[in-house]
């Protein structure tokens, strides 16, 4: 299922640590915030590493936004019993 930019763009506000997977099996590692970065339309991300090197994607290629620890706000509250 291809990804939309409000889901993207929800993971870049996040401020976490995240990883976008491609349909061709690429993992991309977006550390902050600062790295990654969506066009006006919003087709189209551009993800900054650090050695000054930089991946465009087509926001309608990506598959899956992964983060090591889920943020605080797309979190399941446990119910008290």
């Amino acid at each position: 299922m291809a990804m939309t930019s409000t889901a993207v763009r929800e993971a870049i506000e996040s401020g976490k640590p995240f990883r976008l997977r491609s349909g061709d099996g690429a993992v991309i590692d977006v550390p902050t915030r600062d790295h990654a970065f969506l066009n006006p339309t919003g087709r189209l991300v551009v993800v900054f590493t650090d050695n000054d090197g930089a991946r465009v994607l087509d926001v309608a290629l990506i598959t899956a936004v992964d983060y090591d620890k889920a943020p605080e706000n797309l979190r399941v509250q446990e119910k008290s019993e």
